[in-house]
């Protein structure tokens, strides 16, 4: 099809086209993907209007960037761009119905008074066979209906119909509409804006006042815009101050944004937008929430797909998430309507329904170590495999470690340390250390709380291993000096030999190789007197791997070998792997390159397979020392640079080890 080119129809019109546009905001920023994104829509013409749907919460600027795009691509446009809101409160007679837009419409374009039709669906014939050809746009702000939008369409392949709303309007799909989010400011762009209404030297005064303000007004920027006209009105006003006071924006301008949309859901959808303003965590997992509200999951598809489409959700599969803003009002409705007892049973059980898959999935992902915590159904109930619980993991790990805060803040401390506990498989397969230093130390003291010793030591087992993988040597000594008095206090042989190991690997990290080489001794006598050949295992690939550092390589090929038999034995795919690797370097020594990088490859393998960064990262490592020795270098390169991002991404320093090698 032919379209019409801008201006070919000009010799029907004597005068230049209409612009009804509202003044623009006097600044936007931070919307440069967004005013691409139309850029890039208007560019690719169709055989019918294009329609695109700004969308986002109140107060998040969809009107502004509208009008500031559409004023900035005026020329584009030489037909006119035409503005109607359907917003209430808009001006004393209420929102434009579509006919009265029409109205509007027709006579900005120069259709006379007299011959303009009294109907609606005569105006809608006349504008759009008037506007045939015209290369144009049109602004309909505040829309709630896809049915308010369709009905002002035009036919003009050539028109842009603009549209912003507080909902999707997934309606307007049908009529082949393009949906653009407009999401929340981010920091920066945020304190660009307020500088611009305050000064950016009176936010420099106070840095950190200006970054809780910022935080307050959650990227929204009528509400920044709303705090810097109430600051700029009181130049004497410190920031500081301005938190602080009765205009805190918490609790002021984000309220009336949010009325709209809320009033307008119905009780079950209200219901569920309350409750996400309690349950903690970046995100909240559909089917957690159908628990929390004892009904089926698919019995609230209805109500999420209602706060989706009205924005105060978004959409990721099985997993809804909220803006904080969206998230602070919804909280404050939440604490209007429920009671403290309430409040407190929906949080506990949110947090029991995790603390069962936690368990479970320790269960898979570490399955040979006994566990003082008790799971109530076989595993393999919640997760069909091991795959299916790392992947609930790494999906949910901000949601676990917030729903443990949440718990220690309500003093629940039989489920922190079991949540504590549960959290080790995915730690050791993973090494997310900052944040598990963090849980672990809620866990020792609620362990502690409940008279539960041997939890303690096992937790405080736990946390010297973190600290000393992290080079903090005395501070893991500390925890494990404290594990190994309670196991001796208590006379349990599994705390004691396992704190005995720990100690030996704080010796080795301290460079004691002999003292380390004794304590590993101990500790597979340890673990042989309460029959746990796991144990053992661990204790002897641990001697080798120091026999191996000493020369003694006799004596390490034994510790090795019999350590990968028995790990075999006990179908731990994982420590027969890392036994193997280390009788690698043996081979290698005594001139079996091939041989050795050949077991390398089988091991890496077995631990892709398994799906764990860290290990797959330590043999990686491993093969790459092993491929430089024997000018491998671009095979070399390749897996020095894949362990070196798989080491980067878990935060261990070893990252930084291998960039230096790599220079």
């Amino acid at each position: 099809m032919t379209h019409p080119q801008p201006g070919q129809h000009a010799a029907r019109t004597a005068r230049p086209g209409p612009v009804q546009l509202p003044p623009p905001a006097p600044g936007i920023v931070g919307r440069e993907p967004e005013l691409e994104q139309l850029d890039t829509l208007r560019e690719h013409l169709r055989e019918h209007p294009r329609i695109v749907v700004l969308t986002g919460v109140g107060g998040v600027g969809k009107t502004a960037l509208a009008v500031h795009w559409l004023t900035t691509r005026r020329d584009a446009f030489p037909d006119g761009v035409l503005y109607t809101s359907f917003a209430s409160g808009a001006d004393d007679d209420g929102p434009d119905s579509p006919g009265i837009a029409l109205h509007g419409f027709l006579a900005a374009l120069g259709i006379p008074a007299s011959d303009i039709p009294a109907r609606t669906a005569e105006r809608v014939a006349l504008f759009r066979a008037h506007t045939t050809g015209y290369t144009f746009a049109l602004l309909l702000d505040n829309a709630a209906f896809a049915a308010q939008v369709r009905t002002l369409l035009p036919a003009a392949s050539t028109a842009f119909v603009l549209v912003t709303s507080r909902s999707q309007l997934s309606g307007l799909g049908l009529d082949g509409a393009d949906i653009v989010p407009v999401d929340p400011l981010g920091e920066d762009a945020a304190r660009t804006l307020l500088a611009s209404r305050v000064g950016a030297g009176r936010l420099d005064a106070d840095p950190a006042a200006a970054r809780r303000l910022l935080r307050a007004c959650g990227g929204l920027p009528l509400t920044i815009a709303v705090v810097g006209a109430r600051l700029r009105a009181r130049p004497e006003r410190n920031i500081a101050r301005e938190v602080r006071g009765r205009g805190a924006p918490a609790g002021g301008p984000h309220k009336a944004v949010f009325d709209a949309s809320y009033d307008a859901l119905t009780p079950a959808a209200a219901q569920i937008y309350r409750l996400c303003g309690v349950l903690p965590g970046t995100h909240i997992a559909l089917d957690a929430l159908a628990h929390v509200l004892a009904t089926p999951v698919d019995s609230i598809d209805d109500q999420i797909d209602e706060l989706v489409e009205a924005n105060l959700l978004s959409d990721h599969g099985e997993v809804v998430s909220r803006h904080d803003v969206v998230r602070d009002d919804a909280r404050t409705r939440y604490e209007r309507e429920m009671t403290p007892e309430e409040h407190s049973a929906t949080l506990l059980a949110f947090t029991r329904w995790h603390l069962d898959r936690v368990l479970a999935a320790d269960e898979l992902i570490h399955p040979f170590r006994p566990r003082f915590a008790i799971l109530g159904e076989p595993a393999t109930r919640i997760f069909a495999d091991r795959d299916l619980a790392i992947r609930w993991w790494r999906r949910d790990h901000q949601v676990i470690r917030a729903v443990t805060r949440e718990a220690a803040a309500q003093g629940w401390d039989s489920e922190v340390w079991q949540l504590c506990e549960g959290s080790w498989g995915f730690f050791l397969h993973n090494r997310d250390y900052e944040p598990f230093l963090a849980l672990t130390t809620l866990g020792i003291g609620s362990a502690r709380r409940c008279s539960l010793p041997l939890v303690e030591a096992r937790l405080r087992s736990q946390l010297g291993f973190a600290l000393d993988q992290l080079g903090r040597l005395e501070e893991a000594d500390a925890q494990h000096a404290v594990a190994l008095e309670i196991g001796e206090r208590e006379n349990d042989g599994p705390t004691r030999a396992t704190a005995v190991s720990r100690l030996a690997r704080a010796a080795r990290r301290r460079g004691d190789l002999e003292q380390a080489l004794q304590l590993y001794r101990r500790s597979a006598e340890l673990h042989a007197e309460i029959d746990r050949p796991r144990g053992v295992a661990l204790a002897r690939r641990r001697r080798g791997e120091l026999l191996i550092e000493l020369n003694r390589d006799q004596e390490a090929e034994a510790e090795l070998t019999a350590a990968a038999d028995i790990m075999a034995e006990a179908g731990d795919a994982n420590q027969h792997a890392r036994a193997v690797t280390a009788l690698a370097r043996l081979h290698d020594r005594h001139g079996r390159y091939d041989h050795a990088r050949s077991r390398l490859i089988d091991a890496l393998r077995v631990v892709r397979a398994l799906d764990s960064p860290y290990y797959t990262a330590e043999i990686l490592a491993v093969l790459a020392d092993l491929e430089t020795r024997h000018d491998d270098l671009d095979q070399a390169h390749e897996h020095r640079a894949e362990a070196r991002l798989l080491y980067a991404e878990l935060g261990d320093p070893r990252a930084a080890e291998l960039a230096a090698q790599e220079d």
